[in-house]
């Protein structure tokens, strides 16, 4: 169970299984004083009613308890060691196993899914789980264990005490079931809740420029602090309906010890019970209560995490692509047959049927949402096609394994993305045994030198989250030049000058000349005047294809892509008659 409904690694199951019976073993050792106590007192009694009274040596006593006391530290640092620190370790395994996993994951799973979503399951999710296995688990399971020992031991004893002692537990633990039926609803949407919390700060964060500058910001501000309230409230709420069922499942069960004492009276009294044997439970009564206090209150602890468990584990049973890893590209032709693909229901392309030649570039043009960049994503494999075929090199690419076709290709996006890293690690990722020469040669083929060496460390400049520190145009170059450093035999380019100034444009459009030499290259482009003097250009228009041609055949056709060159053309020529005008 364990194992499954927390997604724990084998080694994790197994050490959760030792906690739980550690801290059995615990709570059953903290037990042996009562024993001690009941000797001495036992004793005591015996020697106060016997004809002659002696005097009773506590230095027996004094030594068993020093030695019962470092049984009881012995058994308690083994089991926090077997609960904490392995707790630990399985919440680190649990993170980098997410991360590999979503590493994995198709884009479709990112497409229904938010930023904020998945950061708050590697992050706070696996926290929860992280405390509830170092804490919850291991103390609620090893209490009942305990418990259901003592139960045992003193039911062979006298049954009629061990019955007044436990008979409301079952009603207790009657409440606390109850109480998982009551609250799971209130505990999905405290969750619910919380994301909406990191959903909203996020995206305040990341438009914190249009905000601040915006005549809503201040509604805006009150929207957040809005959904703050809602987790505040729904946090008590929760709180609330656990709080009362555990207080009166607790109380419930302290009930007991007041039938211990009115059962051991009746019962001493009719001589059917000696007084040692009442003072056994009454010592019992006194110490067993507190592991199962414990099971209560973990018992809430418990509900929740369950929760977190939930998201965890869709992530860890989310189906992820697979493929033949073995399989070999000896030529890169891309042959689009009959292609379909969908968002969910919506069909976004439909029959597109096209290829895309080692050695040419083909352009994908159209308006707005017509589908150019899910066709290099589905190239790519980023999606899996709903329908048709992607071949390259005559082989099905939903055969391959993602990883192993995405090393043919070199992929520059409209949208970069780089790390809080230096500039030579950011373009090293294109390539990871890449040597210095080769670094600086991508560097100086993508025409990022001349912002490079001008920088405070050169190539060791930190350039922040994202490039924070860079413009557009720089943070694109960088891209580039990743692209060159890999040298994959198919380039994929969306847009990819789009941030640069004509001058460097012009440079790039240079250097991407040399890097595309006898490969495979698709180009998503809105500047129809930078594909001109492509092989091939594909016109798609709501998900299809509408025409395929060179830029002069197109023209003289009169059709979509004439229509679209000349809207682009008087927009430029307006614009710098505005500007003249000004």
């Amino acid at each position: 169970m364990f194992k499954n409904t927390f997604s724990l690694t084998d080694k994790g199951y197994v050490n959760v299984i030792k906690g739980i019976l550690l801290t059995a073993l615990h709570n059953l050792s903290i037990m042996f004083p009562v024993v001690l106590l009941l000797l001495l007192a036992s004793d005591m009694i015996q020697n106060y009613l016997g004809d002659k009274k002696v005097s009773i040596s506590l230095f027996p006593y004094w030594g068993v308890a020093l030695l019962l006391l470092l049984l009881i530290y012995w058994v308690y640092r083994w089991t926090y060691r077997k609960t904490y620190v392995a707790a630990y370790e399985e919440s680190a395994n649990t993170r980098i196993s997410l991360a590999e996993k979503i590493r994995r994951l198709p884009l479709s799973y990112f497409g229904n899914k938010d930023l904020s979503d998945l950061t708050s399951t590697l992050m706070d999710d696996t926290t929860t789980m992280e405390h509830t296995l170092a804490t919850g688990v291991c103390e609620l399971f090893g209490g009942i264990i305990s418990s259901a020992v003592v139960l045992l031991t003193l039911f062979f004893y006298d049954w009629r005490m061990s019955l007044s002692l436990f008979i409301c537990l079952p009603v207790s633990l009657a409440v606390l079931a109850i109480s998982y039926k009551v609250s799971s609803s209130s505990n999905w949407k405290n969750r619910h809740a919380k994301l909406g919390v990191s959903e909203a700060i996020q995206e305040y964060l990341e438009n914190i420029k249009l905000v601040q500058t915006s005549p809503q910001k201040y509604s805006y501000r009150t929207q957040v602090e809005k959904r703050i309230k809602k987790v505040v409230r729904t946090s008590m709420i929760y709180e609330l309906v656990m709080g009362v069922f555990v207080s009166i499942a607790y109380n419930i069960l302290r009930v007991g010890l007041g039938l211990v004492v009115v059962t051991g009276s009746y019962l001493i009294t009719h001589e059917k019970i000696d007084l040692i044997g009442f003072l056994l439970f009454l010592f019992v009564a006194a110490r067993i209560y507190d592991p199962l206090t414990t099971v209560f209150f973990k018992m809430g602890e418990f509900f929740y995490s369950l929760v977190s468990a939930s998201r965890i584990r869709e992530i860890q049973d989310y189906p992820v692509q697979i493929g033949d890893s073995n399989i070999t590209l000896n030529s890169y032709d891309i042959t689009f047959d009959h292609v379909y693909f969908a968002y969910n229901t919506d069909t976004v392309i439909s029959d597109v049927s096209f290829v895309a030649k080692q050695g040419e570039i083909t352009a994908l043009v159209g308006p707005s949402g017509c589908g150019k960049s899910t066709m290099s994503k589905l190239a790519s494999r980023f999606w899996d096609v709903s329908k048709g075929r992607i071949l390259i090199d005559g082989k099905n690419i939903n055969d391959i394994d993602p990883e192993t076709l995405l090393g043919y290709f070199s992929i520059v996006f409209q949208d970069v993305v780089l790390f809080n890293d230096t500039i030579y690690n950011n373009i090293k990722i294109g390539k990871k045994d890449a040597t210095e020469e080769e670094i600086i040669t991508a560097a100086r083929m993508a025409r990022c030198e001349d912002f490079i060496y001008k920088l405070p460390h050169s190539y060791d400049t930190v350039i922040g989250e994202n490039g924070k520190t860079l413009s557009g145009g720089e943070r694109q170059r960088i891209s580039i030049a990743r692209a060159f450093l890999k040298d994959a035999p198919i380039v994929l380019l969306d847009e990819a000058t789009a941030s640069l100034d004509p001058e460097n444009e012009t440079l790039i459009q240079e250097a991407i000349g040399k890097l595309i030499r006898n490969k495979t290259v698709l180009i998503i482009a809105h500047r129809l005047r930078s594909i001109e003097d492509c092989d091939k250009i594909v016109v798609l228009k709501a998900g299809k294809v509408k025409e395929v041609g060179r830029h002069q055949e197109l023209m003289e056709s009169n059709g979509l892509y004439h229509h679209l060159f000349e809207l682009q053309r008087e927009s430029s020529a307006w614009g710098v008659g505005s500007v003249k005008q000004v």
